[in-house]
């Protein structure tokens, strides 16, 4: 019987804690770097990154983590506007606008990318054979 993409009805909190570090390592580090040094890399890497490292994700995890990456990414971008907010005391309201949009394009994207990884996972993991 063929496996489904379904998500267990039980999040695994431990794949939200690794996706957080993958998107600070992965993402937030680069991004740093590269706006820096070469603009029109960074700009590619805002969008993509978020997609790619949400796949990634997906595909290492055991089982389906689908909602895991999203809720990882729209996390991190929480506490980035929330660190945005204390430490460079943004206007809230302006803050707070900012905040819901960016957190729903992330969640979206992360949610895309991590479809993806799962697909990825189904068709090209081998599956070990079955012990009886």
């Amino acid at each position: 019987m063929p496996e489904s993409l379904t998500p267990s009805k039980k999040l695994q909190w431990k794949w939200v804690g690794i996706t957080i570090i993958m998107y600070a390592v992965f993402y937030l580090m680069p991004l740093f770097f590269l706006t820096q040094k070469v603009e029109f890399l960074a700009d590619a890497w805002i969008f993509s990154g978020i997609i790619i490292i949400a796949a990634v994700a997906a595909y290492l995890s055991k089982g389906v983590t689908i909602w895991e990456p999203a809720i990882a990414g729209a996390g991190l971008f929480l506490l980035f506007f929330l660190g945005m907010i204390i430490f460079f005391r943004l206007p809230p309201f302006r803050a707070y606008i900012a905040m819901v949009i960016t957190m729903a394009i992330v969640f979206l994207m992360s949610l895309l990318g991590a479809w993806l990884g799962e697909r990825a996972q189904k068709l090209w993991k081998t599956k070990s054979p079955e012990s009886t």
